[in-house]
């Protein structure tokens, strides 16, 4: 739409409102918080209704939002024909069958010698880069600016040892998220949750890359949800994980500040700052689907604020699974950013961020689209059931953790574009099958105040 009309903005609001009934929908037949269908329909509430609250004055085509409904609908029907009550009472027993799964020395090694070595691989990329971490401590923002026009303009020279960096920080992560559950004390919880999270704020505030913090929060998650569920519990937070929130939010607001800081921002006064933060933020949360809808009416209409390539074929698949194409040398020439096109607003908000959705619809068609997303839910949710009830999940239990990429991913594009994340999928069921080996060899003790709480175990009246 090209110009902004209040009543299409309430609709597509209205239609927002719908994505969080599907999701409370979703919760009532799988009865769990956790499930896929629930948690992509939670998450893509968020990514509507506060860009569309917030940049209230900037036009929508309230279409858009009805596909990306019918999109979240597709994509959790296969929820819907599953027998999750059963499912979730055979969850309950894992914990009297296998109680502490997750708690044996092995895991909390494996997370502890791969963040180290993340650290070790981040000054070895410097090094080979030319750069010093001297240069990092006396000019922060400068040098980060100028490492930033480095990789803009290909000066970045590929090593081994980022490669590495990159797949064993979503990893260690991932298993960071497992350990924490594990320890009993705050102190304990915080060491290890700052080792989780050290390697991506300093991608950030070094790289200037703020999507390797969130996509490593999405999978630090996933490793927090998994434990949980083993214990019976499916739900989204507890107080204790509030209190990570918290911690969370509070460390890592100030590199977050620092990211944007090294884009240049601080140049000029400090209104000129602020007004290139607030852009910068504004573009980066909400810019995703303004950008989408605009390319949406160009698509559906012919009629977009912006200028977008005219696709004459579909890509069958280029814009979903990139990695895939790249590895079998299919071609897969697209630009750095994925797309060059850039919506921009009345200069106050610009992306070239189009969501998962559009690579779909370029790649498969409506229709199209709307089959991949009900094959990826049928697979996901066919993960969570086997979450659910097996024993010892390995391959189920580390596509669950991806899937929290997934979502996460979906806002900028399909995760399936970096093959890092097939990597660390590898990984964690090698990690996870090695624990589940080990575990039969360890002693381990019953948590019998949960046993009871879950009624697996009748607690005896008093004489």
């Amino acid at each position: 739409m090209l110009a902004f009309d209040p009543f299409l903005k309430i609709v597509a609001i209205a239609f927002s409102v719908c994505i969080l009934a599907l999701a409370l929908l979703f919760k009532t037949t799988t009865k769990s918080w956790t499930s896929p269908s629930v948690l992509f329909a939670l998450f893509w509430f968020l990514f509507t209704f506060f860009p569309l609250l917030i940049m209230f004055t900037v036009p929508i085509n309230p279409f858009s939002i009805l596909y990306i409904l019918s999109a979240v609908f597709v994509f959790g029907l296969p929820s819907l024909i599953i027998n999750w009550k059963k499912n979730l009472e055979q969850n309950k027993q894992k914990i009297i069958l296998s109680p502490m799964l997750y708690h044996g020395p092995f895991l909390t090694f494996c997370f502890y010698t791969m963040q180290l070595t993340v650290l070790f691989c981040i000054l070895m990329n410097l090094k080979t880069q030319g750069y010093e971490p001297g240069e990092f401590v006396d000019d922060l923002f400068g040098t980060a600016y100028r490492y930033l026009n480095d990789r803009y303009n290909g000066r970045i020279i590929p090593n081994l040892y980022a490669q590495i960096g990159i797949v064993l920080n979503y990893t260690g992560v991932c298993i960071g998220g497992i350990v924490i559950t594990t320890r009993r004390g705050l102190f304990g919880k915080l060491i290890v949750f700052i080792l989780s999270f050290v390697p991506a704020a300093l991608h950030m505030a070094i790289y200037a890359d703020k999507g390797t913090l969130f996509l490593c929060a999405s999978l630090f998650y996933g490793g927090v949800l998994l434990t949980r569920i083993h214990k019976g519990d499916t739900s989204l937070t507890n107080r204790k994980t509030n209190r990570i929130f918290l911690i969370c939010f509070v460390l890592l607001l100030p590199v977050l500040l620092a990211s944007f800081m090294a884009r240049g921002i601080d140049e000029g006064t400090n209104e000129e700052a602020v007004d290139k933060l607030l852009f910068y933020i504004a573009s980066y949360a909400f810019g995703h689907l303004y950008a989408f809808s605009d390319w949406f009416s160009n698509l559906t209409y012919g009629e977009s604020m912006n200028v977008y390539f005219n696709q004459e074929h579909y890509t069958n698949g280029l814009f979903t699974f990139m990695s895939i194409f790249k590895t079998l040398g299919l071609p897969a020439d697209v630009p750095d950013g994925y797309y060059d096109e850039y919506y921009n607003y009345q200069n106050i908000i610009q992306s070239n961020i189009y969501t998962l959705f559009r690579g779909a619809i370029q790649d498969f068609s409506f229709a199209g689209a709307y089959l991949y997303l009900f094959i990826t839910g049928a697979a996901l949710n066919f993960a969570y059931h086997r979450v659910l009830t097996a024993r010892f999940p390995l391959i189920s239990g580390a596509v669950f953790i991806c899937m929290m990429g997934y979502i996460y991913s979906s806002f900028l594009i399909s995760i399936m574009v970096w093959n890092s994340i097939f990597a660390v999928f590898v990984l964690l069921v090698l990690l996870l099958s090695m624990n589940k080996g080990l575990y039969k060899f360890r002693p381990y003790k019953i948590d019998m105040a949960l046993a009871t709480r879950m009624g697996l175990i009748k607690e005896n009246p008093a004489p």
